[in-house]
């Protein structure tokens, strides 16, 4: 099975890929990335609600913290 190129989705497409394949840790990498180069005036995700974030961030260190 092919990886999906997750340079060429925006975060909301890999948020939606995320939903279904938690465990692929090169998705996760690509998600942080792009995160990490969030608008500077915003200082968050335009397309994530703060609960979404929050959410997703603490789904992804459960996971972390139990491997």
């Amino acid at each position: 099975m092919t990886k999906p190129n997750y340079k060429n989705m925006n975060r909301a497409e890999l948020k939606q890929y995320l939903l279904s394949n938690r465990n692929d840790q090169d998705a996760w990498n690509s998600f942080f990335e792009k995160l990490s180069n969030l608008d500077s005036d915003i200082g968050y995700s335009s397309d994530l609600s703060s609960e979404e974030m929050e959410k997703l961030f603490k789904t992804k260190l459960k996971q972390t913290n139990l491997e």
